[in-house]
């Protein structure tokens, strides 16, 4: 199911006028899609430790509204998209306690083998991480 998580902007984050740069959503896609996996089945250190990596393959912003300096968010991460190979987030930055979306976007990544980069199939590498993962995907309407 959609993860959510906490960030507050911080003044290095803003240009002159206070306004968060847009190169800075993609990091923090970037925090919820990690939190999103560990509260769904294994820590990114974890994962790669075990030989599994998730680099990203594609990610794409539609920025809406700005996000200004000391704005409470809520960056919500969702898988869209999940195979043995692959997968696929979206994700939406509100403000806390706002429905409102200020940008949305997705990544998407491919798994592969820590030594070498070549694709993997995740289901046979770490079957049970794929099966938590894939019980979220069902969760989120991807699978």
């Amino acid at each position: 199911m959609a993860s959510t998580s906490e960030i507050t902007v911080r003044y290095a984050e803003t240009d002159c006028m206070g306004v968060v740069h847009h190169a800075v959503y993609p990091v923090w896609f970037e925090i919820a899609r990690t939190d999103y996996i560990k509260n769904a089945a294994i820590s990114y250190s974890e994962m790669e430790k075990r030989g599994v990596m998730l680099p990203v393959t594609g990610i794409s912003c539609k920025y809406r509204l700005p996000a200004k300096y000391d704005d409470c968010l809520v960056v919500t991460a969702r898988i869209t998209r999940f195979t043995p190979a692959r997968i696929e987030f979206g994700y939406t930055v509100t403000r806390k306690g706002e429905t409102q979306v200020l940008c949305e976007g997705t990544s998407s990544h491919g798994f592969v083998d820590s030594q070498d980069f070549r694709p993997l199939n995740l289901k046979k590498a770490m079957p049970e991480v794929y099966e938590r993962i894939l019980q979220e995907a069902i969760g989120d309407g991807a699978v």
